[in-house]
């Protein structure tokens, strides 16, 4: 949960395709809520807000308008808010402030109440709402009221008092850039909204080219462009909000309608003639409307010198990526500068290519085109796309929109890059002779003007998809090289195509370093002239090369710093051979594999959800996976290396197959997600590797995999790629798990640490030796400490680094696997001790994993802890609660863990713990909550319990604080069971008193029943209880021998009668005698004295007692299960009460604390009948006096404790009785 609004904004923008700032940090010093508009709601409950929200620097800021939609936490996904296929836009933000926020225009009520405008808008006068500006920006923001544009149509149709009726039909459009659009019906007529992201202040070109068509005489006289009916602005600045236009119904875009003649082989032809009369025919419409300008010389030069200034400057930004062209953009330059003349300057589109058409089928093959979406380039200044340009512009802009589609179609398989340059090459024919049928004129692609125009367009094309979309900036670049190598030539692009496709010989260089962030750009193979491809690949020491086809062997030659190079022909025209290397070294000829020939193994979508911090499954796509793939030379085998490091220069994977030298193996970054990547064939399952990173600063950084699944074997700390070839067997068990309800059923818990239970022994023998005892014992849970790999053993496993990977110290994580496996077949359940609350420093691991503040908290009032020298995670931030919610299911799903015990939850509820005064800053509303963890651990519970059911998750959690096993729902952290740590030290407080001091302490060991049913707890005696100078728990009692283990026993028989869930340490069931250390085994050979396996049998016992007793736990959690009898015999330190189970059988329970025997002790009981003693710890079988009730025990009518029965009984000396009724069914 994000503390304020412009937090939670921070993190969310800048992973919206429309956000104009892509790498911004977010920090708060760049975002500035200005303003904002308050939208009238029918739920109270419910908010609608329209923020205007200012980025960036004061010298370079954007405005944004952010609507919002804000409900109840209890209301999720799917309570109005739009379902959607793009998640982006009907999704949930994140929460603050108490409630859950979504974006607006996923919300259909936030649409009716934003679109409710309209009708107010009619008026002339803006809208009902409430504006607000933000306190302490110093202006009066972006906006103060609203006023609208209305078409003439609709002010008539207002004037008739028909209203323009509810909207209906609503659907968010499913793609956007700098707006996002909204397709709805008012009373039947189908219009669609265009809301702005990205707000401008001035006319915008949407409304003032839309209000000049519908000016014209006649009406609409531009059939080919649907009508503007309205637009909502700001009073101030004239800032466009958002614009109505008519909707066209049962229409095709043109980037689809395209993309489906390619494929189905359709000449496209005639429909592209159409879209150049289409485009004519607005251009006419619009020199009508708007007028036109002649240029005369100084106007034409200052045309020319933006132009060419424009050119020089993408070149700069981008020109290391087309390669060494320099000297062909000094040409294109020096020929735009001979112009002398333009044709006469008019408003055009700005922004053409085929999204930006619609197709209605009608009878003519030519005709049915609309054109959309007038506002221009969307990145470029407002002023800027409103002034008058030269058609040729949208002629090239459409040109460029051609190659894309044939370049997509190429791509995806759906046609050869034959047919596909054939396609583009007849589709560009036919509509320059559509446009010049309608236009009178003449296009000359080879002029000047046009030629500049096309490559600006291009240029521009290369930046964007550098930005957003890196693995399609071979369309443009490829065809701004083809431009030069054309006019260099002097003939049609191909007369270079047995020549290597041209690299900047900085980026060379940089990829020889392993320093270059997109390496596959470059290396690999790349389509190039029609039938070649050029193939480059990165071999150090090596002395020859040479690419190996189907079709024969090509050698390579050596370019830059063991980069090689050849041009290798295409058999299967569009699509790159399947080839190897022969590799030649001084040692002799390798046939190798190339790893930057390959797909990325994250796709679109996983980036997508792991930005939103919502990948459930996150270990299917991070990590290192191995692979197989089929190919022509033979199949494949390889890693997937992926990792998520943002802010970085550069990743390489480093390891045994490449001496650990990560040069040859640099990752590929994935866009703007900090995902960077990559596939290495050849190498398998067993390889040791380390992450090599170069930190901003340029620090060099050797850091373990996040999420790797293995690691070496502390001390050594490399990650280790894992492949689990083991088959579960627990079928069974996981079926009745799935329809069990853990909370309220039997769990008695032994807690395990797995190195000094029986020092040695590996996974595979503690399935067999574990297995057995625990199945001896009758215990129904085993509880691990932390298996999660750790480096320091004296951490005892809750210093974790690597939080997907079972420790290796006893062996690979399918041993593991078949621990948990046994277990389950043999009837036990398996907890794990799990800890998101901190990690260590150690530099190698997760701290500064960037080389900053990447998982922690950048604040080390947040992302520190005073106490344990560890870090805190960053919980606000979406992919570091990413990484720990998919680790919960990571263990749920990938080994059959039925539950984790959550280590240090009170360390993470809260700001000030462990804190000086002034030394932790309170959160948004003042409390010394964490409200970002706390949203953490709401999300894992729901998750985990939503797709896991009948696993259990507990928290360790040491204080008041509310709701901690309520439901996420009602606002709880949706735990299923609390450690009761107040009932651990007030009943160990007791017992510690001597028997003759205990009654000035009774409410020591009665107090945890005045609570006991706020939540649903666990009674914990867990290792914490035994170590740092406490002793064990046998030497916590105080007496001699023979009454220490008479208190133990009987504190045991009082743990499990007590409410709640039962666990102890192991040792404990047989009187461990020392303090546990990790370092050695317990002390075993006392379970071979008479008086500590008394013990094992009594725990055994008691066991086997609690599993068939469904009065012990069936209402664990309720205070019916439970009756006091007397718990104030403060004088014979003597308590009772009875449990009772769902069908009202009771059990009495009677505990004495004194250390002496009571003869006739009259206890009440709550029905008459023959009862029988069925436990007590005294036995002499246990090690105890055998002061016991032998036969049955005849109540009698005389009323005791608030009973109408009682009966008189012998209460050992520090001993336990649990009584049953003889016969319940003749009660």
């Amino acid at each position: 949960m994000a503390d304020t609004l412009e937090e939670l904004l921070a993190h969310w923008l800048p992973r919206q395709r429309w956000y104009p700032r892509k790498g911004d940090s977010g920090a708060a010093d760049q975002l500035v809520i200005e303003g904002e508009l308050q939208l009238p709601s029918a739920d109270p409950a419910v908010r609608f807000r329209v923020l205007f929200v200012r980025v960036g620097p004061a010298d370079s800021s954007l405005l944004l308008q952010i609507p919002l939609s804000l409900h109840p936490p209890e209301q999720r996904e799917g309570t109005g808010v739009l379902k959607n296929k793009a998640p982006h836009k009907a999704g949930f933000i994140g929460r603050v402030a108490g409630a859950s926020v979504y974006d607006g225009l996923g919300d259909r009520a936030f649409l009716q109440a934003w679109l409710d405008l309209l009708d107010d808008s009619l008026q002339g006068d803006g809208a009902a709402v409430t504006f607000s500006a933000a306190s302490g920006t110093g202006a009066a923001a972006a906006v103060e009221g609203l006023r609208s544009w209305v078409h003439p149509e609709w002010v008539d149709l207002n004037s008739a008092g028909l209203g323009l009726g509810a909207v209906s039909k609503v659907r968010v459009v499913g793609t956007e850039q700098s707006n996002t659009s909204v397709i709805f019906e008012l009373d039947g007529r189908p219009v669609i909204a265009k809301i702005f992201r990205v707000l401008h202040p001035g006319d915008h070109p949407e409304q003032e080219i839309g209000a000049a068509l519908a000016a014209l005489s006649g009406g609409r006289r531009v059939p080919q462009v649907p009508a503007l009916r309205l637009a909502v602005k700001t009073r101030l600045k004239d800032t466009t909000l958002f614009v109505v236009h008519d909707f066209v119904p049962a229409a095709r875009d043109g980037w689809t309608f395209a993309l489906a003649a390619i494929a189905e082989g359709e000449d496209f032809s005639l429909r592209a003639h159409g879209i150049g009369k289409t485009l004519a025919h607005v251009h006419r419409g619009l020199a009508e409307s708007l007028g036109t300008h002649d240029q005369d010389a100084a106007s034409v030069a200052r045309f020319v010198d933006s132009l060419s200034a424009r050119l020089q400057a993408s070149w700069d930004l981008v020109g290391f990526a087309v390669g060494p062209y320099g000297q062909q953009l000094q040409d294109v330059l020096a020929r735009l500068n001979q112009i002398t003349f333009l044709p006469p300057l008019q408003r055009i589109h700005g922004d053409l290519h085929l999204g930006q058409l619609l197709h209605q089928a009608t009878a003519g093959d030519d005709a049915g085109w609309y054109v959309l979406d007038f506002e221009g380039e969307p990145l470029r200044p407002l002023a800027e796309r409103s002034r008058a340009d030269v058609v040729l512009r949208d002629v090239a802009g459409m040109l460029r929109s051609f190659d894309y589609a044939g370049a997509q179609a190429t791509a995806t398989g759906t046609t050869s890059h034959a047919a596909a340059a054939v396609w583009v090459e007849n589709s560009t024919t036919a509509f320059i002779a559509g446009y010049d049928s309608i236009s009178g004129t003449r296009i000359d692609k080879d002029s000047a003007l046009f030629m500049a125009l096309w490559l600006d367009k291009a240029l521009y094309e290369i930046a964007y998809e550098l930005q957003n979309r890196p693995d399609w900036v071979w369309v443009p670049v490829n065809a701004v090289r083809e431009l030069f190598e054309t006019r260099e030539s002097g003939v049609d692009v191909g007369l270079n195509k047995l020549a290597p496709m041209a690299v900047d010989a900085e980026v060379l260089a940089r990829i020889s370093e392993g320093t270059y962030y997109a390496p596959h750009s470059v290396l690999g193979a790349h389509l190039g002239g029609e039938g070649f491809a050029t193939v480059r690949t990165l071999r150090h020491l090596a002395k020859s090369v040479q690419v190996v086809t189907n079709s024969g062997e090509y050698p390579m030659t050596h370019e830059h710093g063991g980069i090689w190079v050849a041009v290798v022909p295409v058999e299967d025209s569009g699509k790159v051979p399947d080839y190897r290397l022969d590799v030649g070294y001084a040692d002799g000829l390798q046939r190798c594999d190339d790893p930057y020939r390959y797909l990325p193994t994250v796709g679109e979508l996983d980036m997508h959800l792991i930005a939103e911090g919502r990948h459930e499954t996150l270990w299917t796509v991070l990590g290192a996976r191995v692979q197989r793939y089929h190919s022509e030379l033979g199949d494949v085998i390889g890693v997937s290396f992926a990792v998520w490091v943002p802010g970085v220069q550069a990743v390489r994977v480093i390891g045994g197959f490449n001496s650990w030298d990560g040069r040859a193996h640099a990752m590929r970054s994935l866009g703007g997600s900090g995902i960077w990547e990559l596939f290495i064939p050849d190498i398998a399952a067993g390889e040791c590797y380390k992450f090599e990173i170069l930190a901003e600063n340029g620090q060099w950084l050797q850091k373990a995999d996040p999420m790797a699944y293995g690691t070496e074997v502390p001390p050594l700390t490399a990650s280790c790629v894992v492949e689990s070839t083991y088959s579960f067997k627990d079928g069974d068990w996981m079926a009745r798990r799935a329809k069990s309800d853990p909370h309220n059923a039997p769990m008695s818990v032994y807690e395990v640490h797995l190195g000094s239970w029986r020092p040695g022994l590996s996974y595979e023998q503690l399935a067999k030796e574990l297995v057995d005892y625990v199945q001896w014992l009758g215990f129904t849970h085993v509880e691990l400490m932390p298996v999660s790999e750790h480096p320091f053993g004296g951490s005892w496993g809750y210093q974790v680094t690597s939080y997907y990977a079972p420790t290796s110290r006893f062996g690979h994580p399918d041993q593991f696997r078949h621990l948990v496996d046994a277990l389950h077949q043999a009837g036990i359940g398996v907890i794990m001790d799990w800890v998101p609350a901190h990690f260590p420093k150690d530099e190698w691991a997760l701290a500064k994993f960037n080389g900053v503040a990447q998982y922690e908290h950048s604040d080390p009032q947040l992302g520190e802890h005073p106490d344990w020298g560890t870090l805190i995670f960053d919980f606000g931030r979406n992919e570091v609660r990413n990484f720990l919610v998919a680790n919960a299911l990571y263990w749920f799903e990938e080994f059959h863990i039925d539950g984790l015990r959550v280590d240090a939850v009170a360390s993470m509820l809260y700001l000030d713990y462990s804190r000086e005064e002034g030394a932790w800053s309170p959160n948004r509303f003042g409390g010394r909550e964490n409200l970002e963890a706390i949203s953490f651990l709401q999300e894992m519970n729901a998750t985990a319990y939503r797709r896991n059911p009948g696993i259990v998750t507990i928290a360790e959690e040491s204080t008041a604080f509310p709701g901690v096993t309520a439901p996420t729902s009602g606002g709880g952290l949706g735990f299923g069971i609390k450690w009761n740590m107040g009932w651990m030290h007030d009943s160990l407080t007791y017992m510690a008193e001597d028997p003759v001091n205990r009654g000035w302490h009774h409410n020591q060991i009665t107090f945890s029943l005045v609570y006991a049913f706020t939540e649903n707890f666990m009674l914990p005696i867990s290792h914490d209880e035994v170590v740092h100078g406490k002793g064990s728990l046998l030497r916590k009692m105080p007496g001699d021998r023979w009454q220490q283990l008479a208190n133990l026993r009987a504190y045991l028989a009082f743990q499990w009668a007590h409410p709640g869930k039962q666990l102890i340490f192991m040792g404990t069931e047989f009187g461990q005698e020392s303090e546990w250390s990790e370092q050695h085994g317990l002390d075993w050979w006392l379970a071979e004295n008479p008086s500590h396996s008394g013990i094992q049998e009594l725990v055994k016992d008691l066991n086997q007692s609690y599993a068939s007793t469904p009065a012990l736990y069936e209402l664990d959690n309720v205070s019916a299960g439970f009756t006091w009898l007397n718990g104030g015999d403060t004088e014979n330190n003597v308590l009772s009460f009875i449990r009772w189970d769902k069908a009202g059988n009771p059990l009495v329970c009677i505990f004495n604390f004194a250390g002496v025997a009571y003869e006739g002790y009259r206890v009440g009981l709550p029905s008459l009948g023959a009862w029988k003693e069925t436990f007590n710890t005294d036995l002499s079988a246990y090690g105890g006096s055998d002061v016991r009730n032998v036969g049955d025990l005849q109540a009698e009518a005389e009323p005791w404790d608030g009973q109408d029965a009682s009966v008189r009984l012998r209460i050992p000396p520090l001993g336990a009785l649990y009584l049953t009724l003889s016969d319940p069914t003749g009660r």
